[in-house]
């Protein structure tokens, strides 16, 4: 998944979340594959960002692995260390970005790496 400013998404690409405008009203559904119109529409709706499945756009930045982005948690979290509120928020984002690395780590062809019974 990654998130895109509307404006570098191109006809084709699929909708990794559902889009909803700033009442919660939901305007595309998850799995939506989005069409010229359907870009305009959500532009003149103020849509700033989509989530797309996958990574169809290189933003021109590295993206940072998920141990990275741990590392990243600790540190940030290192000066409220020991508040119980900030120990639970922490922890919370750390299992939302570990998550988010196992969806991008899915194996599509899980049969090509097993090993015969006979190897």
């Amino acid at each position: 998944m990654q998130k895109v400013p509307i404006t570098l998404v191109k006809p084709g690409m699929v909708l990794a979340k559902p889009v909803k405008n700033e009442k919660g009203m939901p305007l595309c559904a998850e799995g939506t594959e989005l069409n010229a119109n359907l870009i305009e529409r959500l532009k003149k709706m103020n849509v700033n960002m989509l989530a797309l499945k996958g990574h169809p756009v290189d933003l021109g930045d590295a993206e940072k692995t998920t141990q990275e982005k741990l590392q990243d948690i600790v540190t940030r979290f290192s000066r409220v260390e020991g508040d119980p509120i900030m120990d639970k928020l922490r922890k919370a984002i750390a299992s939302a970005i570990a998550s988010e690395g196992d969806e991008d780590n899915v194996d599509e062809h899980p049969d090509e790496h097993k090993e015969s019974p006979d190897e």
